[in-house]
């Protein structure tokens, strides 16, 4: 069975890409750096309080950039989803109407119209 992937590149998931990705890779970075240099050199443990404040002045704004792009990137993916939904529920109610598939509740009527000429 062979899946078909559907790739769609829109706006937010090119900013999702270029802005959230290296923000969060910086501060994962940081914090390593910060963590591992605790350990080796005296000097950053007496400063500790200072390389987290500025962690955590880094963190608040980058939180709040990249929390928008993927409420945003969310939107986009669940109308996309919920717009497959309905092309199929239409494709099922004409197959069903065409008598194709079992009856929901109703049965559906399609009235195919004939070209006249006048």
């Amino acid at each position: 069975m062979k899946v078909d992937w559907e790739v769609r590149i829109t706006y937010n998931s090119i900013m999702v890409a270029l802005v959230s990705l290296p923000l969060v890779f910086a501060f994962m970075i940081l914090s390593y750096q910060l963590i591992t240099t605790a350990f080796v050199d005296p000097q950053v443990r007496e400063d500790i309080e200072a390389y987290i404040a500025v962690l955590g002045i880094l963190s608040g704004p980058a939180y709040m950039a990249i929390s928008r792009f993927f409420d945003r990137w969310n939107a986009e993916e669940e109308e996309h989803i919920e717009s497959i939904r309905r092309k199929h529920k239409t494709e099922n109610d004409i197959q069903r109407a065409l008598g194709k598939l079992q009856e929901d509740e109703e049965p559906i009527v399609i009235h195919e119209e004939e070209d006249s000429v006048e």
